[in-house]
């Protein structure tokens, strides 16, 4: 029970970072003209990979991300995949452009600045939450620790 606080704040944080790397890589291909980049969304839920039998059984579920599972534990988050983003590609007239259609529009993928700028800030403050909670638990153990010494 004590190593689930630590694997629920860790797998937010996992989660969470790579959530990160989803929003890098979409603001990243967001002038990408000419290409056939889609924007993707991270999917994230409970990490809740046994079934209820098994809970009642004694088995611990296992928390997870995109590389694999990490060690078990009682609870948590994890990464189901990942989506496409269903925004529409943008169209800018540039007729220099070599990526430039007959008309003169070049087509950019369908990326929204501010939307991705929000779901980062949005990012930033779980991941922070989460090593709130992480270092709350270690001080909290520290100071069962120390009430034990002295006993």
């Amino acid at each position: 029970m004590s190593d689930s606080i630590f694997a629920i704040s860790r797998s937010g944080m996992d989660v969470e970072r790579e959530r990160m790397q989803v929003i890098a890589q979409n603001l990243a291909n967001a002038g990408a003209a000419g290409t056939t980049f889609t924007p993707m969304r991270l999917v994230s839920g409970p990490s809740v990979t046994s079934t209820f039998a098994d809970l009642m059984g004694g088995a611990t579920p296992r928390v997870g991300n995109l590389h694999g599972a990490s060690p078990a534990a009682t609870g948590g988050t994890q990464v189901y995949g990942l989506e496409p983003y269903t925004g529409e590609p943008r169209k800018v007239h540039e007729p220099g452009n070599p990526h430039a259609d007959a008309q003169g529009f070049v087509t950019y993928p369908g990326v929204d600045h501010a939307g991705e700028m929000s779901l980062m800030v949005q990012t930033v403050r779980i991941y922070e939450a989460n090593v709130v909670m992480y270092n709350a638990g270690r001080s909290m153990f520290m100071r069962a620790l120390d009430i034990g010494a002295r006993s």
